[in-house]
């Protein structure tokens, strides 16, 4: 029996008799044996069962799968677990999705494992957050100032090497404001897309960095971005990722009156092919919107 499990068989006793609740209580109204119960508490299972964490979620009213892990694997497994869901359409993560990953935080954040890593857990939390429309755009680049002041200078951010996280909170402030501690939001841009550790954010800034332009009626700048962003999304399989930028493409070249129809047809192939309806649903609206097709 390992200390681990030990551990989080005590953690499961100590929420369980929280809740007021004996193990034949527990057993009555979830499906799970008493028997069971026991041996989870006492640590005596080597693998606990995914359905079984689950059950006991719902009558404690908390993630014990995420709390298992925590015990199990170590908070760093947590802590990758939220970075790997802020992928391309993290914008997409349902309200379940977002308060799961603030949990999943909160979990993690008081971790003795994780003290050199509070920056990093704090900047997630801000941008689920922000995802989750708690707060405001003009609010997350304030609030970010105040978490990067000791970090992030105007004289020393060309040569700053940033995490993925403050490379996304840094794209979306880029993206609703001129500039941020006198940074112009070209350079931010710039930033974002020329780092080569993070697939992700580079591609994101390219379709960010299309659509500024687009907006600014930089249409030839536009295709010449989203050309280089779908280069990268190929060599990273990313499907969702070109559907993104092959659907700019298409923009640019329709408001510049140019041949747009190998663009479109890119987008519409590919929309075809995945399963995120919401992203299905909302390219083809703004394609029929655009071509004044409702």
């Amino acid at each position: 029996m390992t200390d681990e499990r030990k551990e989080f068989g005590k953690k499961l006793i100590e929420i369980r008799e929280r809740k007021g609740l004996r193990q034949a209580d527990v057993a009555e109204i979830i499906y799970l044996s008493e028997r069971s119960i026991g041996r989870l508490e006492r640590g005596e299972i080597e693998s606990a069962s995914v359905d079984s964490l689950i059950e006991l979620s719902k009558i404690y009213d908390l993630d014990i799968l995420s709390l298992y892990k925590k015990y199990i694997y170590g908070s760093f497994c947590i802590l990758e677990e939220i970075k790997n869901s802020l992928d391309i359409n993290a914008i997409f993560l349902t309200k379940d999705m977002r308060i799961d990953l603030l949990e999943k935080i909160d979990l993690i954040k008081d971790s003795r494992e994780l003290r050199a890593r509070k920056y990093e857990l704090d900047l997630l939390d801000l941008f689920i957050r922000y995802l989750n429309f708690e707060i405001t755009s003009e609010e997350l680049s304030e609030i970010y100032e105040d978490l990067s002041s000791s970090k992030i200078k105007r004289k020393n951010f060309e040569n700053l090497d940033l995490q993925g996280i403050d490379l996304r909170i840094l794209l979306n402030i880029a993206t609703t404001s001129q500039d941020f501690k006198g940074i112009e939001s070209v350079e931010i841009f710039n930033k974002c897309k020329n780092q080569d550790k993070e697939k992700i954010v580079k591609i994101a800034t390219c379709n960010n960095l299309a659509n500024w332009n687009i907006v600014n009626k930089n249409y030839e700048e536009a295709i010449k971005i989203t050309n280089e962003g779908i280069g990268y999304a190929r060599k990273n399989s990313s499907i969702d990722a070109l559907i993104y930028l092959y659907f700019s493409k298409f923009l640019a070249c329709y408001r510049a009156n140019k041949d747009f129809e190998e663009s479109l047809t890119a987008t519409k192939v590919l929309l075809a092919n995945i399963l995120n309806k919401d992203l299905q649903f909302l390219i083809n609206k703004k394609i029929k919107n655009i071509l004044g097709m409702n």
